[in-house]
């Protein structure tokens, strides 16, 4: 029985397709790192209707292990001295993810007004 060229083609493509799957993972397995979490955080103003004291803050995972509990302080100053803290705290973040959450002050917006953030720490599940 005589073969269709049709079927040759679907034939080297499959073949060619697992080829190159198989590579990829090859590739992987032997250049994975398994770095602890490296989270990143960015404290961004955001503008409100009431014009609320509001800051989004986000969580940025680099590392290639997920982090579970991470507690976050955002500490508000003015003219250098703390007025007010304010924590968030994401349940997980997945390796090479980005999270938000946002946190609100009691104190009004003032000029001159800025924040300081800490990760507290985090799990490893």
């Amino acid at each position: 029985m005589k073969k269709n060229p049709l079927e040759w083609v679907v034939f080297g493509l499959s073949v060619l397709l697992i080829v190159s799957l198989l590579g990829y993972l090859g590739v992987n397995a032997f250049s994975y790192q398994d770095t602890p979490p490296d989270l990143r955080v960015k404290v961004l103003q955001e503008q409100d209707k009431l014009n609320r004291n509001i800051y989004k803050v986000e969580l940025t995972n680099l590392g290639e292990q997920t982090a579970e509990n991470v507690m976050v302080e955002v500490t508000l100053l003015q003219s250098n001295a703390e007025t007010e803290r304010s924590e968030t705290l994401y349940p997980l973040a997945p390796k090479e993810s980005k999270q938000e959450a946002w946190v609100t002050f009691r104190a009004a917006k003032q000029p001159g007004q800025q924040v300081k953030v800490h990760i507290l720490g985090y799990n490893k599940p």
